[in-house]
């Protein structure tokens, strides 16, 4: 028996109520827009505070890494927006240029969080120019290159790394995967494991952690969305649930995803995500578009009309549409709502 598809109400409720339990609360757009400055008015340059701080400068780097903390952790339980990453921790490491945890750590939100690969990879390449004899600092740039295919800086990195005093035993072994050019989930899921396991900064020993949860929820992902080609291939139209491929035969079962939600499918397209993780992309759009607005509202007195007209003035990139999602916002209070389809298109 087919199982009933999901309606847009139901799913887009589903969808915030995960995002809710599992990411931390939703911020009002008025949150967001007083935010947006204020928090880090204590982060000036770190050239101006090496001028005032004196004989001070490594206990001021002190309080500001713990800032540092305490930004990473508001926005990470929140919107999920890291527009000032670089700026924090370039202005620590401006403090304190031989601060390598600094570097490490802000290089990871740089790229895992905040989605700025090329901004990670220069504070790193800062770091480097500042301690160069420091091999974790190399080590990381070739995970990051790595991670993003640029597989001959990849090997250079880690070749530098495996030279180095206190060189990571498996530098070697990644520099000769990276001149293969190996770019597969197990050679991304070791690397992460290193990263889990040879951390000593808890937040970055979690980001490890939830990138491994993430390369396993893709396994699954690439390996329903190709039965749903198969469910195709035989029923002429994608599932509509994953359970209709278990009951048609294309698949014993549905795999548990490791995020403890649930795996869904697009009977639009064939595309299957986790749910968690399209909640919590859902989540950090949502929060974007409302910043958006707000500015707008600030500056023209009312809410935009859509975020069509938030990209056509310039206060935001792109409308984005996962898993088919359109987000609508209310002009009267700027708070953005997710629509999806019945069968993961839009309506």
């Amino acid at each position: 028996m087919w199982t009933k598809p999901w309606s847009a109400a139901a799913l887009s409720i589903a969808l915030i109520a995960t995002a809710n339990a599992g990411v931390g609360p939703l911020i009002d757009s008025h949150k967001i827009s007083t935010a947006k400055e204020e928090e880090l008015s204590y982060f000036p340059s770190g050239l101006y505070l090496k001028q005032i701080a004196c004989g001070y400068r490594n206990i001021m780097a002190d309080m500001l890494w713990l800032r540092s903390i305490q930004y990473y952790g508001k926005h990470r339980q929140t919107d999920l927006v890291f527009h000032k990453a670089a700026h924090v921790f370039e202005t620590l490491t401006d403090l304190d240029p031989g601060f390598v945890e600094a570097y490490r750590f802000g290089s990871l939100v740089l790229v895992e969080d905040a989605g700025d690969q090329a901004g990670g990879i220069e504070l790193l390449q800062k770091g480097v120019r500042n301690n160069p004899r420091e091999s974790s600092l190399y080590f990381d740039l070739g995970f990051h290159t790595y991670m993003s295919h640029q597989f001959d800086l990849a090997a250079a990195y880690f070749e530098r790394a495996s030279r180095l005093p206190g060189a990571n035993i498996k530098a070697a072994r990644f520099a000769a995967y990276a001149e293969s050019r190996r770019g597969a989930l197990d050679v991304a899921e070791e690397m992460w494991l290193e990263i889990a396991e040879t951390t000593t900064n808890k937040n970055t020993k979690a980001s490890a952690e939830f990138a491994l949860k993430g390369i396993a929820a893709r396994r699954d992902t690439i390996f329903l969305a190709e039965r749903a080609r198969a469910f195709k291939d035989q029923y002429g139209r994608f599932p509509a649930a994953l359970e209709e491929m278990v009951s048609g035969g294309v698949i014993r079962f549905i795999p548990d995803d490791p995020f403890g939600t649930r795996y869904v499918v697009n009977a639009k397209s064939g595309e299957v995500r986790s749910w968690y993780l399209l909640a919590r992309e859902m989540k950090r759009d949502m929060s974007i578009i409302e910043n958006g607005s707000s500015r707008f509202r600030d500056e023209r007195g009312f809410y935009p009309s859509s975020p069509d007209e938030l990209v056509r003035l310039g206060y935001l990139d792109a409308v984005p549409a996962p898993f088919g999602a359109v987000y609508k916002i209310d002009q009267s209070t700027g708070v953005v709502e997710p629509r999806i389809g019945s069968h993961g298109g839009r309506d």
